[in-house]
């Protein structure tokens, strides 16, 4: 009897932990590839702002991009980091622009945003046809 008990635990303790291993196999096969933001926005490649469309950001790989401001007319290179939770980009325009901005990067949504003080900027994927 003790022993048939003893095999009924041990029984109920490996189907519980298989249980438990396809939840955590299912969760994380339906999260998707996470890979780190630089990485992302250099594969989106250009990002323009919701706001004013011939804003347009191009990430062209990891710390460098160029931008505009009116739709291609003009290009600018930048330089580019993201530390502790900030973008910090380094323009070079009429004089260099030292620009840190408080940003989220939401994947799934295909969004950029990035906050300065009180002023807000949203960046979404430019798509090419």
């Amino acid at each position: 009897m003790n022993k048939k008990r003893v095999s009924l635990i041990v029984f109920i303790i490996g189907l519980l932990t298989l249980i438990a291993g396809v939840v955590f196999l299912i969760v994380r096969l339906s999260a998707g590839p996470s890979i780190a933001d630089g990485e992302y926005l250099v594969s989106v490649g250009e990002w323009k702002e919701q706001d004013e469309p011939s804003v347009i950001w191009n990430f062209t790989e990891i710390g460098k991009g160029t931008l505009t401001t009116n739709n291609h007319t003009n290009d600018y290179d930048f330089i580019w980091a993201i530390e502790d939770g900030k973008l910090k980009v380094n323009t070079e325009w009429l004089y260099t622009l030292n620009d840190e901005f408080d940003y989220t990067l939401d994947q799934n949504g295909n969004m950029l945003t990035l906050t300065r003080g009180d002023e807000t900027f949203t960046f979404v994927p430019v798509i090419t046809e």
